[in-house]
């Protein structure tokens, strides 16, 4: 329970203070703070099981954190209209080329040949910084990606005439399937780099790597690609009749 408000609070906290001072990379950078003092100590003790499942209820409170904060901003309830779009970098360019897609059928999301080579980039730059800094800098490289993803959430909420359906469709399967294969594989090479580090001090590491959630992440990486490129087509149907 002491964990849970302690993401809560840490949550609120990181997302509040990003928006009030409004500066680019102190979201992502606030945000990962939150988790990773849990994270790293939780790995340190080989507790690879618990550090999944408590990392993935951080992602589901940053979601709806950014969800709220960017609805309040964009509709100038709490902040400047302009905050969100300032603070989550590459929120408002990734939703103009969401809406493209939906209104289009054109753009990146549902061409495997276009998507494939940036989620492969992506996911070997959040490889190597995990290994090399223990997963930490990944983290807010993954918190930067989930920020604008949950920036054109609410922007598709607002904009839709079916906003309950929208809210339905707007996180797709496949973007799920790829945050639970990045935080397995997150865990799995942070546990790589404890034991790397163990090695250049001249000691030998007490814990094996944790191949199981290696192997997980990269299943779940791959059924991200092959969920979006089956259902990708059917979902610009379904987001553009919540449009209207």
């Amino acid at each position: 329970m002491m964990i849970v408000t302690l993401l809560v609070i840490g949550v609120i906290l990181s997302t509040t203070t990003s928006f009030v001072f409004g500066v680019p990379w102190l979201m992502p950078i606030l945000g990962t703070a939150v988790p990773y003092p849990i994270f790293l100590l939780q790995v340190r003790r080989q507790q690879y099981k618990s550090v999944f499942w408590w990392m993935l209820l951080w992602g589901v409170l940053q979601s709806i954190a950014v969800i709220v904060a960017t609805a309040m901003s964009t509709t100038g309830y709490a902040y400047a209209p302009e905050t969100a779009a300032k603070v989550i970098l590459r929120g408002q360019s990734y939703t103009t080329e969401m809406f493209h897609w939906i209104r289009t059928g054109e753009g990146m999301e549902g061409s495997l040949n276009l998507f494939l080579p940036d989620h492969l980039l992506q996911y070997g730059i959040f490889c190597i910084l995990c290994v090399a800094t223990i997963s930490s800098v990944a983290l807010i490289f993954g918190t930067w990606m989930l920020n604008y993803m949950n920036f054109y959430v609410a922007e598709l909420v607002k904009v839709s005439a079916k906003p309950w359906f929208a809210a339905i469709l707007g996180w797709y399967p496949w973007s799920l399937l790829r945050i639970i294969g990045f935080i397995a594989t997150g865990v799995a090479l942070a546990a790589l780099g404890l034991n790397l580090v163990t090695r250049i001090r001249g000691e030998v590491p007490k814990s094996p790597f944790p191949k199981t959630y290696m192997l997980i992440g990269i299943g779940f990486v791959i059924a991200d690609i092959v969920v979006k490129a089956i259902l990708a087509p059917i979902w610009q149907k379904l987001l553009l009749s919540a449009l209207g």
